[in-house]
């Protein structure tokens, strides 16, 4: 069995290649990356890293040759993910792999107010539906590790700022999400299946601040504002518009409950409990509290 892993010098990729070097020969596993250099440690212990460019099709037949099973990890290209990864599925049944693996996110939908960034995921999990390849969805909850600038902003001013109402999201670390794409890369019986990989506490802004007063020694309080109050207080401070449009755009979908999912299945994959937030936070506790 050949395993390949696209987008393996990501954050992701560089986990979910640890979880496959405890799991199977490092014959077995092939990373793919625009920069092959940056996975020199991979290739030291025995990994094959190949180059492969979303946006080069060609590249990307030498790149999956000799494969049975794909990780495909979304892209960050926000505008061109449907196109990059119609190229990835393309050529994965060219070149013979049997079973596509791929990173979506909970509520995949047109609905969802992040826009482009939800919905474009949908389209590719319909794509792999109607590709002829076995294939296994796995949802992402908000990663945890995604908290822990904004943590740190309301421990350092004392109070969070959101415009999340009293909507919730379901932490969960990047670990859990790349240990839960190993399982399903390695082990039978997911062809078909679409799992949401959530933490297991759901947590709404007034637990938020509760966590962070806790860990941080410093009160924080919750301060509400609508829409478009948030996007004069960000554009104040100097951010710039697309990413203004991006934070309260999600902000809007977990008030809207479009993060609040909260499901049991990693556990069921693992056999272990996710990571807490909490337990992701203490482990970037120097980061956390070294403002203010």
């Amino acid at each position: 069995m050949s395993l390949v892993v696209t987008g393996a010098a990501g954050h992701l990729g560089r986990l979910v290649a640890e979880q496959l070097l405890e799991r199977v020969a490092p014959g077995e596993i092939v990373l793919v990356t625009r920069t092959p250099d940056a996975l020199r440690e991979f290739r030291a212990r025995g990994a094959e890293v190949r180059y492969g460019d979303f946006d080069d099709p060609a590249s990307l037949r030498d790149a999956f040759a000799g494969a049975s099973r794909m990780l495909l990890i979304s892209t960050d290209a926000i505008g061109r993910r449907v196109r990059q990864h119609r190229a990835a599925i393309n050529a994965a049944a060219e070149q013979g792999i049997d079973h596509v693996v791929f990173t979506s996110i909970v509520y995949p939908v047109a609905t969802n107010p992040t826009g482009r960034y939800a919905w474009e995921p949908g389209l590719t999990e319909a794509m792999l539906h109607r590709s002829g390849l076995a294939w296994t969805v796995l949802r992402f909850g908000t990663f945890a590790e995604l908290v822990l600038p904004p943590a740190a902003t309301a421990i350092q001013n004392g109070q969070l700022v959101t415009n999340n109402g009293d909507g919730r999201i379901v932490p969960v670390s990047r670990r859990d999400c790349a240990e839960a794409a190993a399982i399903v890369l390695t082990t039978d019986g997911h062809s078909g299946e679409t799992y949401e990989i959530t933490g297991a506490e759901a947590l709404s802004p007034n637990d938020l601040v509760e966590l962070y007063t806790d860990l941080s020694g410093r009160h924080v309080k919750v301060v509400h504002l609508i829409d478009a109050m948030l996007a004069e207080v960000l554009a104040g401070i100097g951010t710039p518009l697309p990413t203004v449009v991006s934070l309260v755009a999600f902000g809007r979908a977990v008030r809207l409950g479009y993060f609040d999912v909260c499901e049991p299945t990693f556990e069921r994959l693992a056999g272990h409990p996710p990571i807490s937030l909490r337990d992701v936070l203490i482990a970037y506790r120097a980061d956390l509290l070294a403002v203010g």
